[in-house]
C-alpha cells in the first residue's frame, strides 16, 4: 500500500509526474542524499515515507528560481505521539534550513484538517525565499505519518503566488493507496 495525492493546479502551476520527481530533486539539491533519501516510487511501502508529490509554479526570472510545493510523508515512530511529531517538525524546519527564521507557527483553520501552518523566510545565495509549510497527521489504518506540504517561492513573488498556493493546498487530498 502507498500514499497518493490529489490537488487542483491553477493555470500557472503543474504537478510533476512521479517518474520525474527524483531527477528534479537531484537537480535542486545536488544529490539524493540531500533530500534525505525521500524519493517517490509506486511500489514504496508507506512505512518508509517519502515524496508523495511535487508541484512547480512560474519561474521568477529576476532570480531564476522556480517556486515549488513539495508533499512529504514521514513515518511517526511508535514511541512518538502525533503531537510530538508536529512539534519536532517545526524545530526541524528551523534547524535544517540555514538561516531560516520562523515567522509564525499556528493552527490552520481549514483543510487539511488539524494542520499547523508555519511561515518563514531565509536567503539562499542571493535569493530571498519565503516558505509556507502545512504539517498534519495522516493514518493509513496501520501507520501514522507526519505529512508536510512545503511551498517555497521568492519573497518578491509571494504576493503574486500566495492565492495560487492557497488554492492548491485547500484542494489537497492524501489518500491511502
Amino acid at each position: 500500500m502507498s500514499l497518493s495525492s490529489y490537488w487542483l493546479m491553477p493555470p500557472r502551476w503543474s504537478s510533476c509526474p512521479q517518474e520525474d520527481i527524483a531527477s528534479i530533486l537531484d537537480q535542486a539539491f545536488g544529490s539524493a542524499d540531500d533530500t534525505q533519501n525521500r524519493t517517490p516510487g509506486s511500489d514504496q511501502h508507506p512505512a518508509e515515507g517519502g515524496v508523495i508529490a511535487l508541484a512547480v509554479g512560474p519561474t521568477d526570472a529576476n532570480y531564476d528560481f522556480t517556486p515549488t510545493i513539495l508533499l512529504l510523508a514521514s513515518p511517526i515512530p511508535a514511541d512518538t505521539t502525533p503531537e510530538q511529531a508536529l512539534t519536532e517538525s517545526a524545530v526541524a524546519l528551523s534547524d535544517q534550513v540555514p538561516g531560516f527564521r520562523m515567522l509564525d507557527d499556528c493552527p490552520w483553520p481549514t483543510t487539511p484538517e488539524s494542520a499547523q501552518l508555519r511561515t518563514g523566510i531565509y536567503i539562499q545565495g542571493r535569493v530571498p525565499i519565503t516558505a509556507c509549510q502545512w504539517a498534519w497527521i495522516h493514518s493509513d489504518g496501520t501507520n501514522d505519518f507526519l505529512l508536510t506540504a512545503t511551498a517555497t517561492m521568492t519573497t518578491p513573488a509571494f504576493s503574486n503566488l500566495n492565492e495560487d498556493v492557497l488554492a492548491i493546498i485547500m484542494s489537497l487530498e492524501v489518500r491511502n493507496g
